[in-house]
């Protein structure tokens, strides 16, 4: 059985990298999503010749755009709110309202609290709760004699951590424990296993994510060392329905001998919801195993008179599912976490043998809605006004040529949709404009909290900072460079997901001129071939000035905005020429279409603008006739710098 790296990762994560807490954690989603995106404009892609008139168009009058509400202001003033909505629900819990029930009557937006209000009540129920920040050595250390497992189960069960609720970081008790450690331990041998739980009685929880890769005859050895199998629950899912979760119908009939069976609750939820909308294994040699699972899966709930919450429908003129799942991991629809559009094939043909039934309305009962009501209040107001300032933000770019949000999301998700992959979608997108491969491979705000290091926080990042083993705690090392530049000389190459982490709350170009001091290098990329150049130009014209004195490639990324596009269009945005605009022209030994289309746009829209450049060229005639052929190119749709 290979469950060992699923109870690995969760104890590497928990023992030896919770210093590194995800920064980037969401909060609970606010107000509601965007409204649907409409579909994109016809627009000429870069590079497209002009089908009309190619005189210049003068600069419009356009209303000064609004400031959208700021989202995280709006959470932090409705935070008592929530507050008050996860004591209740965290009430209702512990007066063993199903959290099914709840999950139903709550909007989709607030199921995160749910979840949070769960967590709490598990934290205080907690026996023997233990800080993980102060036992990491002692786990870091059971991690490591794992490679021994007869010598692992012993230190293991003679951990005084054994029974002990080890409690994260954020103050919640963590899915991890040394009872799940000690399974991963024994799990490839059946008598060590055997002799590792003699003695031990087990929960639910210690295994429930392993069901994923347990045998039979483990999780029939597992039950009889578990107390009362039949009670457990996460988040309303009980042993089978997680195990229908990982497609294991293999395991259904030992589970229903411990009566434990898949759930199903007429005209609310079933098992076959969540069996339908399991999202399909990303590995492409699991593919095909995997459908055959997700087959015997249905099939096995179809013998027993499952149904399935769902209506056969069409998506785009093609056929389409529609399955209603409050347990749905799949990707989830705009302001809707349970409905899911299945296209499959494969699934539509499993559909067509199905018994199909629609979900009732759930009831929120009064003293519910009564704590919903002011938080809801205070969301629609929110709507509104982000409604009002979109509206105004969408004519203010349609009279300069330019893609709203809502067409931007629209070419993205066709983009997505008519590619293979990620990167391929990255370079169809590329060629219609450059930025739009920044809205597909967005970049965070950087973190500038950057929390005080102890010694043992320094050693720690600075064993990161020489080989991190993943892109994103790459990014998150770089941060703390913010609160000591000398720490840049522990810097190892190795690939980085961010680069936006590296700039400071002010002067960045002496911040990055402290690092340079210390042999960092600003010739970093990230992972897609980004540079520096986006956080420079958001900085100021000293710190690209920097960039170019230290001669970082103005032509990079190849798939993306380059240091041009960025200075045309900063030029746009401004209303000014950038100062470094000639020498990066100069740099290049040919235009491409994204250079041209953003001097079309200066042409169109800021003649002055233009004009100066112009004034500026007068002496470079080879950049000069870079001018004479836009009248053959449309204004770009999208800017790769924005100031909004």
């Amino acid at each position: 059985m290979n469950w060992r790296s699923v109870v690995f990762t969760i104890a590497a994560i928990a023992a030896s990298c919770w210093w590194f807490w995800s920064d980037d954690s969401v909060t609970a989603e606010a107000a509601g999503a965007l409204a649907p995106a409409d579909q994109p404009a016809l627009v000429a892609t870069t590079g497209q010749a002009l089908a009309s008139s190619d005189q210049p168009l003068s600069a419009p009058t356009v209303t000064a755009q609004c400031q959208l509400p700021d989202i995280n202001a709006f959470e932090e003033r409705r935070a008592p709110l929530r507050q008050q909505l996860q004591l209740y629900l965290q009430q209702q819990l512990q007066d063993a309202v199903p959290y099914t029930e709840l999950q139903r009557a709550l909007p989709a937006q607030y199921l995160p609290d749910l979840a949070l209000a769960q967590r709490k009540l598990l934290t205080s129920q907690a026996k023997d709760p233990q800080l993980l920040s102060e036992h990491r050595d002692t786990l870091q250390q059971l991690q490591q004699v794992l490679v021994d497992p007869a010598k692992a189960v012993e230190q293991i069960k003679n951990s005084a951590l054994f029974n002990a609720t080890l409690i994260a970081p954020d103050g919640m008790a963590s899915p991890f424990s040394l009872k799940s450690l000690l399974l991963s331990a024994a799990a490839d041998d059946m008598v060590l296993l055997t002799q590792a739980l003699d003695d031990v009685e087990l929960s639910g929880s210690d295994y429930a994510m392993a069901l994923q890769h347990v045998s039979l005859q483990q999780l029939k050895l597992l039950l009889a060392k578990t107390k009362a199998p039949a009670e457990f629950r996460m988040e309303g899912m009980n042993l089978a329905d997680v195990a229908v979760m990982f497609l294991r119908a293999d395991l259904l009939p030992l589970l229903a001998s411990y009566d434990i069976n898949p759930t199903e609750i007429r005209g609310q939820y079933s098992a076959m919801d969540l069996a339908f909308t399991v999202v399909d294994r990303s590995e492409p040699n699991q593919t095909s195993i995997h459908k055959v699972s997700r087959s015997q899966t249905i099939r096995y709930l179809q013998q027993r008179g499952y149904v399935l919450h769902g209506a056969l429908t069409q998506q785009d003129g093609a056929p389409a599912l529609t399955v209603n799942s409050i347990w749905n991991y799949g990707p989830r629809t705009r302001r809707d976490n349970f409905r899911q559009i299945i296209e499959d094939p494969a699934r539509l043909a499993l559909a067509n043998e199905q018994q199909l039934e629609a979900v009732t309305t759930a009831e929120v009962p009064a003293e519910f809605a009564a704590q919903l009501q002011p938080l809801q209040h205070e969301e629609q107001q929110f709507e509104q006004a982000r409604q009002r300032c979109q509206q105004m933000r969408d004519s203010a770019r349609q009279a300069e040529g330019l893609w709203t949000d809502a067409q931007i999301s629209a070419t993205l998700q066709s983009a997505l949709k008519a590619q293979i992959s990620p990167n391929a979608a990255a370079a169809a997108l590329h060629q219609q404009d450059p930025a739009l491969v920044d809205r597909l491979w967005p970049t965070p705000k950087k973190d500038l909290n950057v929390p005080a290091l102890d010694q043992a926080g320094r050693e720690r990042l600075i064993a990161r900072l020489q080989g991190a083993g993943h892109p994103i705690r790459a990014s998150r090392a770089l941060k703390y460079l913010q609160q000591e530049p000398a720490l840049a000389v522990h810097w190892q190459a190795q690939d980085v997901e961010y680069l936006s982490f590296l700039q400071s709350q002010s002067n960045t170009s002496s911040f990055w001129r402290e690092l340079l001091t210390h042999g960092f290098s600003l010739h970093l990329q990230d992972i897609h071939g980004r540079n520096l150049y986006p956080q420079a130009f958001a900085a100021g014209p000293d710190a690209v000035a920097l960039l170019l004195a230290e001669n970082v490639a103005v032509d990079q990324p190849a798939v993306g905005p380059d240091a041009l596009d960025l200075a045309l269009d900063q030029s746009y945005r401004d209303k000014k020429l950038h100062p470094a605009l000639p020498v990066m022209m100069q740099k290049f030994g040919k235009p491409e279409a994204s250079h041209l289309s953003r001097l079309r746009r200066l042409q169109q829209y800021q003649p002055a603008v233009f004009t100066a450049l112009q004034q500026a060229l007068a002496t470079e005639p080879l950049l000069l006739a870079w001018l004479d052929d836009l009248p053959q190119y449309e204004a770009n749709p999208v800017l790769a710098v924005s100031h909004e």
